[in-house]
């Protein structure tokens, strides 16, 4: 028997932006890099100028690029470690509240596991509920092993 752990195509909002900030640096230095080149092969051989200015930005540049690639590699070590806190809690039972204030507690087995928007959601009796709002582990008595949610 095989149990279901998957990851939702849709990026999360965070990981989105960070995608967008990487592929604007990396738009960002290729300009720099070619302007760079452009005015070392046209200066003045007699005059050349200072090239501290450009190191000072080619160095900030990348600092950016490092921190934006460690932002990028947190958030997929993020969204694994909720996949593999989830993947822990299959076959185990969880409570957790309902979806609003009036609805019952949702209370039943852990089937599956999926990251969805970058939220790390069990499947419990049919119901999808954020790994987050769990209030209750335990091991599931022989006779609630159907996984009903309430």
């Amino acid at each position: 028997m095989t149990t279901p752990v998957s990851s939702s195509s849709g990026a999360s909002g965070a990981a989105q932006d960070l995608n967008n900030g990487l592929a604007q640096m990396a738009q960002n230095s290729q300009t720099f890099l070619t302007l760079l080149t452009t005015q070392l092969q046209h200066q003045d051989p007699l005059s050349p100028l200072d090239t501290n200015q450009f190191t000072a930005q080619l160095t900030q540049m990348t600092g950016v690029e490092q921190q934006l690639l460690g932002n990028q590699l947190l958030q997929t070590l993020v969204t694994e470690q909720g996949l593999s806190q989830g993947a822990n809690l299959i076959g185990k039972a969880v409570t957790a509240p309902g979806a609003t204030s009036s609805d019952p507690p949702v209370t039943g087995v852990v089937s599956a596991v999926t990251e969805v928007n970058g939220k790390t959601m069990l499947d419990v009796g049919g119901t999808q509920i954020p790994l987050s709002s769990v209030t209750d582990i335990f091991n599931p008595s022989p006779a609630s092993g159907s996984g009903q949610g309430a």
